[in-house]
């Protein structure tokens, strides 16, 4: 598994007080389309945060379930992992973000009425929609200005893309 850092402020690790984990799917079916969804302007491959005990596994397959309807089996590796150190400006409260990739190959469609969406999901509007894997990155750097966060996220997106991408050949 490729691994990268981001450390701006060179935050020490015994500083971290809180850890954030999550998982992401670059979901690609045969036809060689990925998966995205959009809320709040932003788009991103389906995940989100590991609950309390969670292992990275079990949060893949609920984050799946939750935000695609799409129910996965087996067990999964991540592929990629980005870990951001985030230094506290006001105290000594420094966090960690770490982000794992997994792949995920499927032609089962995403199911709409099977998605649990959380309250802020919702009122973001979030929608699901396929995009052919050759223009992701088009995509992305088209919609980098529509919102703030977009610029980080795009970041980590195109350097999964092209983790991906280098992993299958």
């Amino acid at each position: 598994m490729e691994v990268r850092i981001f450390n701006k402020d060179k935050v020490s690790e015994n500083t971290i007080k809180d850890k954030i984990i999550r998982v992401k799917a670059v979901i690609v079916n045969s036809k060689n389309e990925v998966l995205l969804g959009e809320a709040f302007g932003t788009i991103q491959f389906p995940g989100g945060h590991l609950e309390e005990n969670e292992t990275l596994n079990d949060g893949l397959k609920r984050e799946m379930l939750e935000e695609t309807g799409i129910e996965i089996n087996g067990i999964y590796e991540p592929f990629l992992a980005i870990k951001h150190f985030i230094k506290d400006p006001v105290g000594n409260n420094n966090r960690s973000l770490e982000i794992y990739y997994f792949k995920i190959f499927t032609d089962e469609p995403f199911h709409i009425d099977k998605v649990h969406l959380d309250d802020q999901e919702t009122a973001g509007e979030f929608h699901l929609f396929y995009v052919p894997l050759n223009n992701v990155k088009k995509l992305l750097k088209k919609t980098i200005n529509d919102n703030p966060r977009n610029k980080l996220i795009t970041e980590e997106m195109i350097i999964a893309l092209k983790e991906w991408k280098k992993t299958n050949g």
